[in-house]
């Protein structure tokens, strides 16, 4: 009799059903061969126990035996004395249990990675918005701190802002991880276009900030040695 055709709709449910699928912590290789040998020592012992009960009725007993354990061995009576093990797999699940418990970990994962990125979102707002709040002598210290510690790579002045709760000082560690491309703010950056813009524009002015004290340095210096010289030229 020709065996009857199925939809793919009912070959993929049959698989979600009798197929098994087996976890990492339990090898995939392995659990055949254990699973095999459960198998055959379940089978060995109801094998015993049935051989046991079964040499009453084996040739050899006395004619008078027969008909008692004719009349005690039925099989109601067999069927309650030899019973056979009942197998559990553990470490395997059905492969539609494996979809499930795969979307659910897919579901929970996503609200995790939502939940990240509001943090790094709102973490970048608030140093960004720090950062540009400052303004005249405030700002051009906090420059000058930010070229020791992201241009410098200043040990010590990392320590402090990392030990620190003040608002310049997270804005300040913030800077040094988005200079040092760390993945979670350049991430928040890269979501928010406006955030990057600000931030650039900051940059920018501390940067035109730090090239006038350099000139302004350079001009002192040159005037130095400029006086250095004249002193030089008088002398006998």
């Amino acid at each position: 009799m020709a065996k009857e055709r199925q939809s793919p709709q009912q070959k993929k449910q049959m698989e979600y059903t009798k197929d098994h699928f087996t976890f990492g912590w339990n090898s995939s290789r392995r659990f055949p061969a254990t699973w095999k040998r459960r198998k055959t020592r379940a089978n060995r012992e109801y094998r015993r126990k049935s051989e046991g009960l079964l040499a009453q009725a084996k040739p050899g007993i006395a004619a008078d035996d027969v008909e008692v354990i004719g009349d005690d061995l039925t099989a109601a009576r067999f069927e309650k004395s030899v019973i056979r093990k009942r197998l559990y797999k553990t470490g395997t699940v059905t492969v539609g249990e494996k979809v499930k418990r795969k979307l659910e970990r897919r579901e929970v994962l996503g609200e995790r990675r939502v939940q990240r990125h509001q943090h790094d979102d709102r973490v970048a707002i608030l140093n960004i918005g720090t950062l540009r709040s400052l303004e005249g002598e405030k700002l051009a210290s906090v420059v000058r701190r930010a070229d020791l510690l992201c241009g410098g790579r200043n040990a010590d002045e990392l320590k402090r802002v990392v030990a620190s709760n003040a608002p310049i000082d997270r804005a300040l560690y913030f800077l040094y991880r988005v200079t040092g491309r760390s993945a979670p703010e350049i991430d928040a950056l890269r979501r928010n276009q406006h955030l990057d813009k600000s931030l650039g524009l900051w940059m920018r002015t501390a940067n035109r900030i730090l090239a006038r004290e350099k000139r302004a340095a350079q001009r002192k210096l040159d005037e130095k040695q400029t006086v250095q010289k004249k002193l030089k030229s008088k002398l006998p």
